[in-house]
């Protein structure tokens, strides 16, 4: 908590290493002044003021229970004719300004800082006038050297500046669109935050540092994160994703929804390992998968960014089965093995005579447990008519059964029998 008497006043010089206070707190005073003599006579003491008989020594209680020796006017017009006033030397020890190496842009910088600085005192003297005060008031300068402290800044009032933008990317269909910046901080007479962080609805908060000395000298750093309510959401962990992976990749631009002029455009500087890159991919896969089940399934997950390998496995088998769901899948046959001992001759005679044969596999019930929920379904196989292809083959075998071992494989090779090109239907059965 900050002590409110802890304070050095507001800065108004731009010499940092004698930053002057004048006229922080004048001393509101009576016209009469009551003099006490002490038996150790305080009377020749209050008089031996330099200032008198403008100013007398007069002795004070302080915090601590002791007393001590203070400067006091005789009169109003003596606090106009020597006004009190301080002169400081500081060093600033605050952390946000540590880089900052240059006294000019330092000083500017203060100016903007949104919170108390913390500094270090140097040096802090009470003055009356151009006059050092012999007897300083404790309580008037609470501050000593070798204090860390803080400077109290003035607070500036932003100006409403608000700016609708599209962040749009070359060569890619991907945007965020509807970015309402707003002003929010200024860090110096030319440097400026702007942010979205009011738009709470957002998947995506942006922050864009500017520093901008004229429109042809304008320089900006965007910093970026996942809109922390919603970093359980799958869409809005998917767009993220997608954001990042554009900014890796691709030039982008702030477009003006009013006016529809690019205002700003740039590039990311620092190369991006392919690694990295290919990673992101994978996971833009893997949310997209995640999304889709969700729509199929009609359920919400809460999304976990540390996932093992065996539920990127589930999710992924998932995701495959609904795709063929939704899509017939296009194959070039079907082909098994037999062994003689098991093969029924007249079932093998019967399959290369058929022209066509309906092949459906089993229903299955299959369970998964993904993200904490249980998802329950059955899954129906079926195919085109097929038909043996490698008769031939299969007709040698038949002829010459007696000569092959029992333990002997043989191919059964099966297309469509409806032409070239062979398709498997699943169908889904939620649960």
């Amino acid at each position: 908590m900050l002590d409110s008497k802890n304070k050095i006043g507001n800065i108004n010089n731009s010499n940092i290493g004698k930053i002057e206070q004048t006229n922080i707190e004048k001393q509101e005073i009576n016209n009469k002044v009551n003099v006490i003599f002490a038996n150790n006579n305080f009377g020749e003491i209050a008089i031996s003021h330099e200032l008198f008989p403008d100013f007398m020594v007069d002795s004070k209680k302080k915090l601590d229970g002791h007393y001590t020796y203070i400067s006091k006017p005789l009169s109003k017009e003596a606090t106009e004719k020597y006004p009190f006033n301080i002169k400081a030397s500081i060093q600033i020890t605050d952390k946000r300004f540590k880089d900052i190496k240059n006294p000019k842009e330092l000083l500017d910088m203060l100016q903007y800082a949104d919170s108390p600085v913390e500094i270090k005192v140097l040096d802090f003297e009470q003055y009356l006038g151009n006059v050092l005060d012999p007897y300083p008031d404790p309580d008037l300068s609470p501050v000593g050297k070798n204090v860390k402290t803080f400077l109290e800044v003035p607070k500036i009032k932003l100006p409403k500046v608000n700016l609708d933008m599209d962040i749009i990317f070359d060569n890619s269909k991907f945007a965020l669109r509807n970015i309402k910046l707003k002003l929010t901080r200024r860090l110096s007479s030319t440097r400026f935050i702007f942010d979205n962080y009011s738009q709470k609805s957002k998947d995506i908060l942006i922050q864009l540092e500017m520093d901008y000395k004229s429109k042809e000298d304008i320089k900006f750093n965007i910093n970026y994160k996942l809109n922390p309510q919603k970093i359980k959401d799958s869409k809005a962990g998917f767009n993220f994703l997608n954001f990042i992976f554009n900014m890796y990749t691709n030039s982008f631009s702030f477009l003006d929804r009013n006016s529809k002029k690019i205002i700003l455009s740039g590039k990311r500087k620092i190369e991006i390992d392919n690694n990295e890159i290919v990673k992101i991919k994978n996971n833009l896969i893997l949310f997209r998968a995640i999304i889709e089940i969700e729509k199929f399934f009609n359920i919400k997950f809460e999304m976990s960014y540390e996932m093992s390998n065996k539920d990127v496995n589930k999710i992924m088998e998932l995701y495959k089965k609904i795709t063929e769901c939704k899509n017939r899948i296009k194959a070039k046959g079907l082909s098994f093995q037999i062994m003689k001992k098991d093969v029924n001759i007249d079932w093998l005679k019967q399959l290369i005579q058929m022209k066509s044969i309906d092949f459906i596999m089993p229903p299955q019930d299959i369970e998964y447990n993904i993200l904490g929920k249980n998802i329950k379904l059955c899954v129906e196989e079926r195919y085109d008519p097929i038909k043996c292809s490698n008769v031939n083959e299969i007709n040698v075998f038949i002829n010459n059964y007696d000569e092959f071992d029992e333990d002997y494989l043989f191919n059964v090779k099966m297309i469509s029998s409806r032409g070239k090109n062979f398709y498997k239907y699943t169908n889904i059965i939620k649960k």
